[in-house]
Protein backbone atom coordinates (compact mmCIF):
# COMPACT_ATOMS: atom_id res chain seq x y z
CA UNK A 1 0.00 0.00 0.00
CA UNK A 2 1.14 3.16 -1.03
CA UNK A 3 1.55 6.34 1.10
CA UNK A 4 -1.24 8.15 -0.22
CA UNK A 5 -3.58 4.79 -0.46
CA UNK A 6 -2.73 4.60 3.14
CA UNK A 7 -3.92 8.33 4.13
CA UNK A 8 -7.30 7.05 2.33
CA UNK A 9 -7.45 4.61 4.06
CA UNK A 10 -7.09 6.42 7.39
CA UNK A 11 -9.50 9.12 6.11
CA UNK A 12 -12.26 6.48 5.01
CA UNK A 13 -12.34 4.82 8.36
CA UNK A 14 -15.92 5.45 10.46
CA UNK A 15 -14.35 7.56 13.08
CA UNK A 16 -16.16 11.46 13.82
CA UNK A 17 -15.22 11.83 17.25
CA UNK A 18 -12.07 13.34 18.58
CA UNK A 19 -10.08 10.77 17.00
CA UNK A 20 -10.89 11.45 13.28
CA UNK A 21 -8.42 14.68 13.83
CA UNK A 22 -6.12 12.10 14.72
CA UNK A 23 -6.27 10.05 11.73
CA UNK A 24 -6.72 13.28 9.51
CA UNK A 25 -3.36 14.60 10.39
CA UNK A 26 -1.16 10.68 10.17
CA UNK A 27 -2.84 11.35 6.67
CA UNK A 28 -1.58 14.25 6.30
CA UNK A 29 1.77 13.46 7.72
CA UNK A 30 2.24 10.21 5.27
CA UNK A 31 1.20 11.92 2.04
CA UNK A 32 3.96 14.68 2.89
CA UNK A 33 6.45 12.64 4.59
CA UNK A 34 6.56 15.11 7.73
CA UNK A 35 7.24 14.47 11.01
CA UNK A 36 4.65 16.32 12.21
CA UNK A 37 1.28 17.20 11.79
CA UNK A 38 -1.10 19.41 13.40
CA UNK A 39 -4.66 21.10 13.34
CA UNK A 40 -5.10 24.50 15.17
CA UNK A 41 -7.08 27.83 15.36
CA UNK A 42 -6.65 31.19 16.77
CA UNK A 43 -7.89 31.60 20.22
CA UNK A 44 -8.28 35.22 20.06
CA UNK A 45 -5.95 38.18 18.52
CA UNK A 46 -2.99 37.35 20.32
CA UNK A 47 -3.46 33.73 20.73
CA UNK A 48 -3.49 30.40 18.87
CA UNK A 49 -4.53 27.01 19.96
CA UNK A 50 -3.23 23.59 18.91
CA UNK A 51 -6.74 21.11 19.20
CA UNK A 52 -4.75 18.27 17.47
CA UNK A 53 -1.00 17.08 17.40
CA UNK A 54 1.10 14.16 15.87
CA UNK A 55 4.44 13.39 16.00
CA UNK A 56 4.44 10.41 13.68
CA UNK A 57 1.63 7.96 15.01
CA UNK A 58 1.83 9.60 18.53
CA UNK A 59 -0.65 11.87 19.58
CA UNK A 60 0.60 14.70 21.52
CA UNK A 61 -1.30 17.32 24.13
CA UNK A 62 -3.29 20.21 23.05
CA UNK A 63 -1.64 23.64 24.09
CA UNK A 64 -1.74 27.46 23.56
CA UNK A 65 1.16 29.51 22.04
CA UNK A 66 1.65 33.19 21.64
CA UNK A 67 0.44 34.08 18.09
CA UNK A 68 3.27 36.76 17.42
CA UNK A 69 6.68 36.03 15.84
CA UNK A 70 4.99 32.30 14.47
CA UNK A 71 4.98 30.70 11.62
CA UNK A 72 0.85 30.28 11.89
CA UNK A 73 1.04 33.87 11.95
CA UNK A 74 2.33 34.50 9.18
CA UNK A 75 -0.62 31.73 7.32
CA UNK A 76 -3.06 34.43 8.61
CA UNK A 77 -1.49 37.53 7.76
CA UNK A 78 -1.76 36.35 3.89
CA UNK A 79 -5.12 34.98 3.74
CA UNK A 80 -6.51 37.64 1.45
CA UNK A 81 -3.91 36.29 -1.42
CA UNK A 82 -3.64 32.79 -0.63
CA UNK A 83 -4.93 29.78 1.65
CA UNK A 84 -1.33 28.05 1.59
CA UNK A 85 2.22 28.61 3.04
CA UNK A 86 5.19 26.59 2.32
CA UNK A 87 8.28 27.65 4.09
CA UNK A 88 11.07 25.50 3.02
CA UNK A 89 13.76 24.96 4.87
CA UNK A 90 15.35 27.63 7.64
CA UNK A 91 12.62 27.93 9.76
CA UNK A 92 14.41 28.73 12.78
CA UNK A 93 16.36 31.42 11.29
CA UNK A 94 13.18 32.88 9.88
CA UNK A 95 11.23 32.62 13.55
CA UNK A 96 13.90 32.77 15.47
CA UNK A 97 11.77 34.23 19.18
CA UNK A 98 9.84 30.88 18.33
CA UNK A 99 11.28 28.74 20.72
CA UNK A 100 8.89 25.45 20.57
CA UNK A 101 10.32 25.15 16.86
CA UNK A 102 13.63 25.68 18.38
CA UNK A 103 12.57 22.69 20.62
CA UNK A 104 11.84 20.27 18.71
CA UNK A 105 14.65 20.93 15.67
CA UNK A 106 12.07 21.39 12.91
CA UNK A 107 13.56 23.14 10.33
CA UNK A 108 10.46 23.55 7.70
CA UNK A 109 6.59 24.34 7.67
CA UNK A 110 3.46 23.90 5.56
CA UNK A 111 0.50 25.11 6.35
CA UNK A 112 -3.53 25.48 4.62
CA UNK A 113 -6.13 27.48 6.42
CA UNK A 114 -9.50 26.20 6.83
CA UNK A 115 -11.92 27.96 5.79
CA UNK A 116 -16.04 28.56 7.05
CA UNK A 117 -19.31 28.66 5.34
CA UNK A 118 -18.60 32.42 5.19
CA UNK A 119 -15.24 32.36 3.83
CA UNK A 120 -13.75 33.37 6.84
CA UNK A 121 -10.77 31.19 8.38
CA UNK A 122 -11.96 29.00 11.38
CA UNK A 123 -8.56 27.14 11.76
CA UNK A 124 -5.61 25.89 10.09
CA UNK A 125 -4.03 22.48 9.38
CA UNK A 126 0.02 22.42 9.40
CA UNK A 127 2.93 20.04 8.88
CA UNK A 128 6.22 20.42 10.49
CA UNK A 129 9.80 18.58 9.52
CA UNK A 130 13.66 18.29 10.66
CA UNK A 131 14.43 18.31 6.77
CA UNK A 132 13.47 20.76 4.12
CA UNK A 133 10.24 20.38 2.40
CA UNK A 134 9.57 20.57 -1.16
CA UNK A 135 6.12 21.48 -2.51
CA UNK A 136 4.41 19.44 -4.83
CA UNK A 137 1.08 19.52 -6.70
CA UNK A 138 -0.07 16.12 -4.70
CA UNK A 139 0.46 17.01 -1.45
CA UNK A 140 -0.59 20.81 -2.27
CA UNK A 141 -4.24 19.62 -3.59
CA UNK A 142 -4.45 17.04 -0.23
CA UNK A 143 -3.70 20.33 2.07
CA UNK A 144 -7.06 22.04 0.19
CA UNK A 145 -9.34 18.42 0.48
CA UNK A 146 -8.28 17.54 4.05
CA UNK A 147 -8.69 21.47 5.07
CA UNK A 148 -12.13 21.16 3.66
CA UNK A 149 -12.81 17.62 5.59
CA UNK A 150 -11.35 18.91 8.61
CA UNK A 151 -13.81 22.32 8.55
CA UNK A 152 -16.64 19.73 8.34
CA UNK A 153 -15.84 17.84 11.01
CA UNK A 154 -14.66 20.62 13.35
CA UNK A 155 -17.88 22.46 12.39
CA UNK A 156 -20.07 19.09 13.24
CA UNK A 157 -18.02 18.91 16.28
CA UNK A 158 -18.83 22.35 17.67
CA UNK A 159 -22.77 21.73 16.74
CA UNK A 160 -22.56 18.51 18.70
CA UNK A 161 -21.09 19.49 21.61
CA UNK A 162 -23.47 22.62 21.69
CA UNK A 163 -26.49 20.36 21.22
CA UNK A 164 -25.36 18.62 24.16
CA UNK A 165 -24.54 21.26 26.34
CA UNK A 166 -28.39 22.88 25.62
CA UNK A 167 -29.60 19.66 26.39
CA UNK A 168 -28.30 19.19 29.78
CA UNK A 169 -29.47 22.60 30.34
CA UNK A 170 -32.77 22.12 29.50
CA UNK A 171 -33.06 18.56 31.31
CA UNK A 172 -31.92 19.60 34.81
CA UNK A 173 -33.82 23.32 34.96
CA UNK A 174 -36.59 23.32 36.88
CA UNK A 175 -38.19 25.91 33.98
CA UNK A 176 -40.43 24.16 31.83
CA UNK A 177 -39.03 23.53 28.23
CA UNK A 178 -40.45 21.10 25.71
CA UNK A 179 -38.92 20.77 22.32
CA UNK A 180 -41.78 19.03 19.72
CA UNK A 181 -40.79 17.96 16.22
CA UNK A 182 -42.68 18.36 13.28
CA UNK A 183 -44.28 14.92 13.84
CA UNK A 184 -45.92 16.45 16.87
CA UNK A 185 -43.58 13.97 19.28
CA UNK A 186 -41.83 15.52 21.90
CA UNK A 187 -37.94 15.46 21.59
CA UNK A 188 -36.73 17.37 24.43
CA UNK A 189 -38.17 18.30 27.59
CA UNK A 190 -36.83 20.20 31.24
CA UNK A 191 -36.98 18.95 34.63
CA UNK A 192 -39.66 20.97 35.05
CA UNK A 193 -41.92 19.22 32.41
CA UNK A 194 -41.43 15.85 34.37
CA UNK A 195 -42.62 17.66 37.56
CA UNK A 196 -45.35 19.10 36.04
CA UNK A 197 -46.93 16.01 34.69
CA UNK A 198 -45.55 13.74 37.45
CA UNK A 199 -43.79 11.75 34.75
CA UNK A 200 -39.94 10.72 33.92
CA UNK A 201 -39.01 11.92 30.72
CA UNK A 202 -38.45 9.03 29.85
CA UNK A 203 -42.37 8.31 29.21
CA UNK A 204 -42.56 11.53 27.62
CA UNK A 205 -39.82 12.00 25.12
CA UNK A 206 -40.68 10.33 21.39
CA UNK A 207 -44.19 10.03 22.12
CA UNK A 208 -47.26 11.89 20.29
CA UNK A 209 -48.64 14.86 22.26
CA UNK A 210 -52.27 12.92 21.93
CA UNK A 211 -50.84 10.48 24.38
CA UNK A 212 -49.92 13.09 27.12
CA UNK A 213 -53.18 15.57 26.48
CA UNK A 214 -55.27 13.27 24.52
CA UNK A 215 -56.64 13.77 20.85
CA UNK A 216 -59.41 16.05 21.19
CA UNK A 217 -57.40 18.92 23.11
CA UNK A 218 -54.85 17.90 20.40
CA UNK A 219 -57.22 19.04 17.44
CA UNK A 220 -58.69 21.57 18.96
CA UNK A 221 -56.42 23.57 21.08
CA UNK A 222 -52.75 22.48 20.88
CA UNK A 223 -52.42 21.67 16.78
CA UNK A 224 -53.37 24.95 15.70
CA UNK A 225 -50.87 27.35 17.75
CA UNK A 226 -48.18 24.55 16.91
CA UNK A 227 -49.11 24.71 13.14
CA UNK A 228 -49.25 28.04 13.10
CA UNK A 229 -45.35 28.06 14.49
CA UNK A 230 -44.41 25.36 12.25
CA UNK A 231 -44.94 28.66 9.40
CA UNK A 232 -42.83 30.70 11.48
CA UNK A 233 -45.23 32.77 13.63
CA UNK A 234 -43.51 33.13 17.06
CA UNK A 235 -46.90 33.11 19.59
CA UNK A 236 -47.62 33.79 23.11
CA UNK A 237 -50.60 33.00 25.16
CA UNK A 238 -52.59 32.19 28.08
CA UNK A 239 -53.67 28.48 28.86
CA UNK A 240 -55.23 26.46 30.97
CA UNK A 241 -53.77 23.09 31.91
CA UNK A 242 -54.87 20.22 34.23
CA UNK A 243 -52.56 17.64 35.06
CA UNK A 244 -54.23 14.91 36.14
CA UNK A 245 -52.87 14.53 39.05
CA UNK A 246 -53.42 17.75 40.02
CA UNK A 247 -56.51 18.60 42.08
CA UNK A 248 -57.02 22.07 40.01
CA UNK A 249 -55.50 23.66 36.66
CA UNK A 250 -52.86 26.25 36.34
CA UNK A 251 -53.30 29.14 34.17
CA UNK A 252 -49.98 29.16 32.37
CA UNK A 253 -48.35 31.66 30.29
CA UNK A 254 -46.77 29.49 27.26
CA UNK A 255 -44.75 30.36 24.16
CA UNK A 256 -44.15 29.02 20.86
CA UNK A 257 -40.92 29.59 19.23
CA UNK A 258 -39.97 28.17 15.62
CA UNK A 259 -36.51 26.23 15.81
CA UNK A 260 -34.86 27.17 12.22
CA UNK A 261 -31.79 24.74 11.59
CA UNK A 262 -28.58 25.14 9.85
CA UNK A 263 -30.48 24.84 6.41
CA UNK A 264 -32.65 27.36 7.10
CA UNK A 265 -35.79 25.32 7.95
CA UNK A 266 -37.74 24.89 10.53
CA UNK A 267 -37.51 21.68 12.26
CA UNK A 268 -39.52 22.19 15.09
CA UNK A 269 -40.97 24.33 17.82
CA UNK A 270 -39.29 25.03 21.82
CA UNK A 271 -42.35 25.74 23.86
CA UNK A 272 -41.62 27.17 27.27
CA UNK A 273 -44.25 28.24 29.95
CA UNK A 274 -44.78 28.99 33.41
CA UNK A 275 -47.51 28.97 36.15
CA UNK A 276 -48.79 32.54 36.64
CA UNK A 277 -52.29 31.21 38.18
CA UNK A 278 -50.98 32.87 41.70
CA UNK A 279 -49.85 36.11 40.06
CA UNK A 280 -53.40 36.26 38.27
CA UNK A 281 -55.37 35.28 41.19
CA UNK A 282 -53.21 38.16 43.30
CA UNK A 283 -53.60 40.77 40.24
CA UNK A 284 -57.50 40.19 40.44
CA UNK A 285 -57.65 40.73 44.20
CA UNK A 286 -55.32 43.55 43.71
CA UNK A 287 -58.23 45.11 41.01
CA UNK A 288 -61.24 44.24 43.52
CA UNK A 289 -62.09 41.72 40.82
CA UNK A 290 -64.01 38.52 41.39
CA UNK A 291 -60.83 36.44 42.60
CA UNK A 292 -59.21 33.49 40.86
CA UNK A 293 -60.39 30.36 42.79
CA UNK A 294 -57.21 28.92 42.92
CA UNK A 295 -58.77 25.25 44.17
CA UNK A 296 -60.98 25.23 40.79
CA UNK A 297 -59.37 27.61 37.95
CA UNK A 298 -62.54 29.92 37.94
CA UNK A 299 -63.06 33.28 38.10
CA UNK A 300 -65.61 33.46 41.10
CA UNK A 301 -67.99 31.20 41.84
CA UNK A 302 -70.59 33.49 40.36
CA UNK A 303 -69.40 32.56 37.05
CA UNK A 304 -68.11 29.15 36.81
CA UNK A 305 -69.57 27.51 39.39
CA UNK A 306 -70.50 24.61 37.43
CA UNK A 307 -67.41 24.96 34.63
CA UNK A 308 -64.55 23.96 36.87
CA UNK A 309 -61.32 22.76 34.31
CA UNK A 310 -60.32 19.30 33.78
CA UNK A 311 -57.77 17.68 31.54
CA UNK A 312 -60.29 18.04 28.31
CA UNK A 313 -60.25 22.02 28.43
CA UNK A 314 -56.60 22.62 27.87
CA UNK A 315 -56.78 25.97 27.34
CA UNK A 316 -60.17 26.29 27.27
CA UNK A 317 -61.21 30.23 28.15
CA UNK A 318 -63.61 30.43 31.05
CA UNK A 319 -66.08 32.60 30.30
CA UNK A 320 -64.65 35.91 32.57
CA UNK A 321 -61.51 35.12 30.25
CA UNK A 322 -61.94 38.17 28.09
CA UNK A 323 -62.04 40.04 31.78
CA UNK A 324 -59.07 38.76 32.71
CA UNK A 325 -56.71 39.03 29.74
CA UNK A 326 -57.51 42.97 29.85
CA UNK A 327 -57.50 43.66 33.68
CA UNK A 328 -54.31 41.78 34.57
CA UNK A 329 -52.57 44.75 32.29
CA UNK A 330 -49.02 44.92 32.29
CA UNK A 331 -48.32 42.21 35.06
CA UNK A 332 -49.71 39.78 33.00
CA UNK A 333 -47.45 41.29 30.10
CA UNK A 334 -45.05 40.70 32.40
CA UNK A 335 -45.59 37.12 33.24
CA UNK A 336 -45.59 36.21 29.70
CA UNK A 337 -42.38 37.79 28.42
Amino acid sequence: MTDTEEALALLAAPCTDKRFFQRALRALALVTQCRWAGFGRLKNDSQGEIIAFCDNKQSLPAFEFELAGSPCESLYQQQETSTHILHARDLQKRFPHFAMIREIGAQSYQAELILGSDGKPVGHIFVLDTLPQAESAKSKEFFRILAQRIGLEYHRMLVSRELSMHKQMIATTDHLLAFIGTDYCYRMVSKGYEQLFNRVKEEIIGKHITELHGVSVFEKKIRPLLERAFNGETLEANQWLHPPHLAAPLLMSVRHSPCINDAGEICGVIVSSHDITRLSALALSSLGTEPLDLNSGSLGAKDLSTKNLNKENLSAEPPNANNLSTQLGQELKTANS
